[in-house]
């Protein structure tokens, strides 16, 4: 199945339509930092693309309209995403990309879904697109250089430390933790199931 049956550059187009300047920046940083992982783990280049132009279609809707696509779409509501409806901008972007864009890829939508929270279990893409989108260009904040270092040696092992960075700042805040998030942590944590190319051989 092709991940998107047009040239990227009329995706662009139209996903630049739907975002502020400063959030399509952050997706030209993503598409940056997905096109770096896919090649260096062996990921589909062109899923991943897809999936980092995507990522944030919905991500500037009113929480109103995120919840009421959510409940219109019929997907169970946890009671996080109801206290931060933001957290449901990935799930319904997976939902309107079809329609809208063109996009029909499972494995680019799963990926777009996922992006925020994690999941467990996590695909090759999945991990690539989380970790593109914390650790792009534009990101600025203590610990993301060394997250972008070891993003170039163990891309499982960076999303696990993105994701335990991710709970303790939600944690350090008193807010609501998303059960996945959780799940994705333990999974990543235990390597069961771990897609092959994560981690690269250490130079002899």
């Amino acid at each position: 199945m092709a991940s998107y049956p047009g040239e990227l550059s009329e995706l662009c187009r139209r996903v630049v339509r739907r975002l502020s300047p400063a959030r399509y920046r952050h997706t030209e940083g993503v598409l940056q930092a997905a096109r770096t992982l896919a090649g260096r783990y062996g990921a589909d280049v062109r899923r991943a693309e897809v999936a980092a132009i995507v990522h944030d279609l919905e991500r500037e809707r009113p929480a109103g309209e995120l919840l009421r696509l959510a409940e219109g779409f019929g997907f169970p509501v946890h009671a996080v995403e109801r206290d931060r409806p933001m957290l449901l901008h990935g799930p319904v972007a997976a939902r309107t990309a079809p329609a809208e864009l063109g996009v029909t890829d499972p494995e680019v939508l799963r990926a777009v879904a996922v992006h925020t929270t994690g999941a467990a279990p996590m695909s090759l893409l999945d991990q690539v697109i989380y970790l593109a989108d914390y650790i792009e260009p534009g990101r600025d904040f203590p610990g993301v250089a060394e997250l972008r270092r070891l993003a170039e040696r163990d891309l499982r092992g960076a999303c696990l430390a993105a994701t335990e960075a991710t709970l303790r700042y939600v944690l350090s805040r008193r807010e609501l933790i998303h059960p996945r998030t959780v799940e994705a942590r333990n999974w990543l944590l235990s390597g069961l199931g771990e897609p092959e190319g994560t981690r690269l051989a250490e130079p002899e």
